[in-house]
């Protein structure tokens, strides 16, 4: 049994993912006009320069395959929004579900945008983890969407990509 090791890409893409949810909470309002099958785009980018960033550096990967890994992070993004519209309703109900359908779509988008090209995203252990991490951190949306005042998602974004971003660190480095 191999133990969980603290890499210095679990720890740059961790920091990049707090960094990449902080600005993705408080998105500049002409940023949300921005959408793609009515998604908002805005905080798909900023996540996905990060996961690009632990392609090129720890995966080795040239600069082809990070931005390739970047726009299929995007596509994550867009697909997770769209699996949330499609789970919750007008009634405000199925928030928890919608939330880990969400948080599902995108760590597996995420995973696969790398994994395209770098074996050392294709291990299923690794995919469980960074699935589960993403389901789990998805149920945040609940809570999120019921508390009173403007939704900037910032618990949400902060800890869904800090997390999924430390579990593709994780994998680029595991041996």
């Amino acid at each position: 049994m191999t133990s969980f090791k603290i890499s210095p890409a679990v720890l740059w893409l961790a920091g990049g993912g707090a960094v990449s949810g902080l600005l993705s909470s408080f998105a500049p309002e002409a940023a949300g006009q921005i959408k793609i099958f009515n998604v908002p785009v805005y905080p798909g980018p900023l996540f996905a320069l990060v996961i690009a960033f632990g392609v090129y550096r720890w995966g080795k990967a040239s600069w082809w395959a990070a931005l390739l890994a970047f726009a299929v992070t995007v596509a994550a993004w867009v697909a997770a929004m769209r699996g949330i519209y499609m789970v919750t309703d007008d009634a405000a109900r199925n928030f928890y579900l919608g939330g880990l359908v969400a948080g599902t779509i995108g760590a597996a988008g995420t995973m696969a945008g790398g994994a395209i090209t770098l074996p050392a995203l294709r291990r299923l252990p690794d995919w469980l983890l960074t699935l589960g991490v993403g389901a789990a951190a998805g149920l945040l949306v609940g809570p999120e969407l019921q508390l009173p005042g403007d939704k900037n998602f910032l618990l949400l974004f902060m800890f869904w990509q800090t997390a999924v971003a430390a579990c593709v660190g994780y994998a680029l480095t595991r041996r």
